[in-house]
């Protein structure tokens, strides 16, 4: 360790990112705490009230319940969420078939496309595309931009996911012909916490984007509002450990 690494700047962002973490959860926390404990205060209500129907006490209680098993489900994803993005990385790097990894991922989510009136189309998966990574970790990193892309696509279109190689690199691009985004949304697109969409914990793309970084590959993003989006991400094909 340098004493760069000790500097004031350095600091200091390391300070503003801790923040702009916080800052983050505790806002994400609000909501579904809020709902939660008005429910139980509802809740609490409706068992303290002798006059109110067995029947109805019971169908009134059981709604409730629900929307606390809900709530705790969706903070547990966030919690989840979170400390995957923060904690330590435990990349696992062996050579891997990329084109396997999308045909995978094609077999689950296909017919969720074709109900939602989205066309899949694959390109450079014909033969093997290998390069040295986590196959679970990218399984991951692929499946929060396709389902980004799905995302843009509220009725419906076409998805293109390609594969191609270098000498040094492998390349997965997933394009879509949805919504699109603006210049201000693509420079927050991989904040932590930042989304355009009402569900989601915002931090998909966070942790995509670590993944890529965590196996020394890129992940760029090119959108225009009303043409699509398009994802890139370079992977080596060696491991970034590799002398």
């Amino acid at each position: 360790m340098t004493a760069q690494d000790f500097s004031p700047q350095k600091f200091q962002q390391t300070i503003h990112e801790m923040s702009e973490l916080a800052g983050g959860l505790a806002h994400e926390l609000r909501n579904p705490l809020s709902t939660m404990m008005v429910n139980l205060k509802l809740l609490a209500e409706d068992l303290q009230d002798s006059d109110i129907d067995i029947t109805d006490l019971r169908r009134r209680s059981l709604l409730k319940v629900e929307t606390l098993r809900r709530e705790a489900e969706r903070l547990q994803s966030l919690f989840d969420d979170f400390l995957r993005l923060v904690g330590p990385s435990e990349v696992t790097p062996r050579e891997t078939d990329l084109s396997q990894v999308v045909r995978r991922l094609l077999e689950f989510f296909e017919p969720l496309a074709l109900n939602l009136g989205i066309t899949v189309s694959v390109k450079g998966a014909d033969q093997p595309q290998i390069a040295v990574a986590d196959e679970n970790l990218l399984s991951q990193a692929l499946f929060n931009i396709v389902i980004n892309a799905q995302q843009a696509l509220p009725q419906g279109g076409v998805i293109e996911i390609e594969l191609s190689q270098t000498d040094e690199a492998s390349i997965i691009s997933v394009r879509d012909d949805g919504v699109g985004m603006t210049k201000e949304d693509r420079e927050r697109i991989f904040k932590p916490f930042f989304s355009t969409k009402k569900s989601g914990t915002g931090l998909g793309l966070s942790m995509t984007q670590r993944i890529v970084r965590d196996h020394g590959g890129l992940l760029d993003v090119i959108s225009q509002p009303g043409v699509g989006t398009t994802f890139t991400m370079t992977l080596p094909r060696t491991s970034p450990d590799t002398p």
